[in-house]
């Protein structure tokens, strides 16, 4: 064989394998999807006044947050499959949705009288938040460790980390179709607590289940 003929056969390759890790990947983050969505419309369903309240610029908060944190981390996510990988150094991409959120405290502070920071905060239903965003989020997790799982991710605690905040992250978008409290300073809280709690769900169930 000819070294061109050569190299153009390992690209070629590399790009069959490429599109065939992409297929997989999407094809399981959608089964994780669907199980998410089949237990929030058995469960929860879309809150009745949705379509009244989708232009509000606090309802359209939730969304952005929690898509940000989605973005933000996924990339990381599917990185943390090579060993190479030093996801510690990669973790500058929070900021994206740290300055997110930021930026909705700062407008819900600025849109609304002081007296309503303390029961905005609060909410209505903080514990249903809590236990649905961890419910929501069991479906992309399993999926993401599994997939971690077949791959060599040298940084198992982070990275199983990692896909627990992704899985917490497109949680609370689900979630956020339902979720009746719609102050910023509630989402900085409760949808907070409960996405740092399937945080540390992964990093547990990563120390253990990928090390290798």
């Amino acid at each position: 064989m000819k070294t061109g003929d050569f190299i153009n056969a390992l690209v070629e390759d590399q790009g069959a394998k490429r599109r065939s890790f992409q297929f997989e990947f999407g094809t399981r983050m959608a089964a994780g999807l669907a199980f998410s969505l089949i237990v929030f419309f058995l469960f929860l369903g879309v809150r009745s006044d949705f379509l009244d309240v989708v232009t509000d610029p606090h309802v359209v908060f939730k969304f952005i947050f929690a898509a940000s944190l989605f973005a933000a981390l996924l990339p990381l996510a599917i990185s943390a499959l090579r060993p190479e990988t030093r996801l510690v150094s990669m973790l500058r991409w929070l900021v994206l949705p740290l300055v997110v959120l930021a930026g909705g405290i700062a407008f819900q502070v600025l849109t609304s009288p002081p007296e309503f920071w303390v029961s905005g905060m609060m909410g209505r239903y903080p514990a249903a938040c809590l236990r649905s965003i961890q419910a929501l989020a069991i479906g992309p997790l399993a999926v993401l460790l599994l997939m971690l799982r077949n791959g060599a991710p040298s940084q198992p605690v982070i990275a199983g980390a990692v896909a627990g905040a992704v899985s917490g992250g497109l949680a609370a978008f689900i979630y956020a179709l339902h979720c009746p409290d719609d102050s910023a300073l509630f989402v900085a809280l409760w949808y907070s607590i409960a996405i740092g709690i399937v945080t540390v769900t992964g990093a547990v169930l990563g120390r253990v289940w990928l090390r290798w």
